[in-house]
């Protein structure tokens, strides 16, 4: 499924055109995914950033269209920023991230199968890039990171699940495991492995240019 029609369902529910009420100048600045290819349960998530309440408003679409509530756009060491604006013209296809992914997995001589997979859209360095976690079959967890506008992958690493519940439970882990791409902004109560430091991925970037 193309990620504008998610953005256009919520764009043409009720919840959304009071919020735009009450905050005309509101705008998309993330989109969040969970793809569960085993248990077939799916869940699609639309943010958008007031700029009159500072904060990310939520629209979780499913049968209905829901407003969930609004989260303090602040990282985890609790600083305030202000999320860039995200381009609506999403190229890739939500519903093929799994094959992008695996595609890369053989590329790199990775025989492992994707049971699910958390997806977290959002601008980085000007492109909006995707944040993705896959949940692999015998307890394996794979990070990537892919450009929209190119289908390519800027990183992959495949980890141990029992490493990443160690490494992020404790207080002052390394940045780098604990936050979404903007920078560490938690879209959800989510694993925290999901996380990651936008500085990181900067770097990354710039050695891709």
């Amino acid at each position: 499924m193309k990620v504008s029609h998610y953005i256009k369902r919520v764009k043409e529910s009720d919840e959304f055109k009071k919020f735009k009420k009450e905050d005309p100048k509101a705008y998309l600045c993330s989109l969040f995914f969970i793809r569960d290819f085993t248990e077939k349960k799916n869940e699609t998530q639309v943010d958008f950033y007031s700029t009159k309440k500072k904060c990310i408003v939520s629209f979780k679409v499913d049968g209905k269209v829901e407003r969930t509530i609004n989260k303090k756009a602040e990282t985890m060491t609790h600083k305030k920023f202000i999320p860039k604006q995200l381009n609506e013209k999403i190229k890739l296809d939500i519903d093929e991230m799994k094959d992008t992914l695996t595609d890369e997995m053989h590329n790199r001589e990775m025989t492992y199968e994707i049971e699910k997979v958390l997806s977290f859209l959002n601008m980085v360095e000007g492109k909006p890039v995707w944040n993705c976690t896959g949940f692999l079959k015998g307890l394996g967890i794979l990070q990537a990171h892919v450009d929209d506008e190119t289908n390519s992958i800027l990183f992959m690493e495949k980890k141990s699940f029992f490493d990443l519940i160690k490494f992020t439970g404790k207080p002052g882990a390394p940045e780098g495991q604990q936050s979404n791409l903007n920078p560490d902004l938690n879209v959800k109560k989510s694993p925290k492995i999901t996380i990651i430091n936008e500085d990181a991925l900067r770097k990354k970037l710039e050695k891709k240019k």
